[in-house]
């Protein structure tokens, strides 16, 4: 069915960060500014049939704190009304980097799915280099956790806009590379790499040229565990998925860029008709 919609998702768009030493993790970022605001919109596969079954954005603000500037990311995920009746899903994401250094300070997640809740709070700690999670469902208790910072560690959010500030281009084809994402409370390592350099036609018709890449994911969580996740990013210095597709334990899934907005750099990748 349509449990945990947005954490497929963000899983597969979170796929794409090298795990580099952490003096090389962040570079810089050209890749996006304050404002941005991107959508896509999500298609599951029911038997022979494919549903729009909701939407997932992506927003960009900048907010100081103690003296310091921080990238306030926040990312929302829904079912369409229309989906709502056979199981409502209302997820938000949001996390605090550090824009000089670009590490994630806090991580919040509350979820809604089919009457199943959840709040999870990731607070990390550099100078202990450890992450505190917190954990609440439903009427169960709290459950707290602790987790060991690694090199080049991200929250799945932070990570899906780091991702973004590498030069994916650049990256020797067939070559992999690890990825070390904090999902909930535990670390995924998983590799990704590039493909090819393709052109995609994106669900309203429009031509993009991409960098293809495929994913191995984790055995035995969402995914099949094998190479079955494949991504297309912007071909410039956006760097935006613009198609990702997924076998899952119980289908496949689809995410189709909707709209971007407020973007830091032209469109390039964009093909005129």
């Amino acid at each position: 069915m349509f449990v945990n919609l947005f954490k497929k998702i963000t899983i597969l768009l979170v796929m794409l960060c090298p795990a580099w030493s952490q003096a090389q993790c962040y570079e810089g970022n050209k890749a996006f500014g304050e404002g941005e605001d991107i959508s896509y919109t999500i298609s599951y596969n029911w038997g022979p049939i494919w549903v729009d079954a909701g939407e997932v954005t992506f927003k960009t603000e900048m907010e100081k704190k103690q003296e310091k500037q921080f990238w306030h990311f926040t990312s929302t995920g829904k079912t369409f009304h229309s989906y709502d009746v056979l199981f409502k899903v209302r997820d938000y994401y949001e996390t605090w980097v550090d824009a000089e250094t670009f590490h994630t300070r806090n991580f919040k997640r509350y979820i809604y799915e089919g009457g199943y809740t959840l709040v999870n709070a990731l607070n990390f700690d550099y100078e202990k280099k450890k992450i505190f999670s917190s954990t609440k469902s439903n009427n169960n208790p709290v459950r707290f956790d602790t987790i060991p910072i690694q090199p080049c560690s991200f929250d799945m959010l932070a990570a899906v806009y780091f991702t973004r500030t590498i030069d994916i281009a650049h990256i020797p084809m067939y070559q992999k590379r690890m990825v070390s994402v904090v999902i909930d409370d535990q670390v995924y390592n998983i590799y990704i790499r590039p493909l090819a350099k393709e052109v995609v036609e994106n669900s309203d018709g429009k031509r993009y040229n991409c960098i293809k890449l495929s994913a191995r994911m984790v055995e035995g969580t969402i995914f099949k565990g094998d190479e079955d996740v494949l991504v297309w990013i912007t071909d410039d210095e956006n760097h935006i998925p613009v198609y990702i597709e997924a076998k899952i334990l119980v289908g496949t899934v689809k995410a189709y860029l909707k709209e971007a907005k407020g973007l830091k750099n032209p469109m390039k990748a964009l093909l005129k008709e």
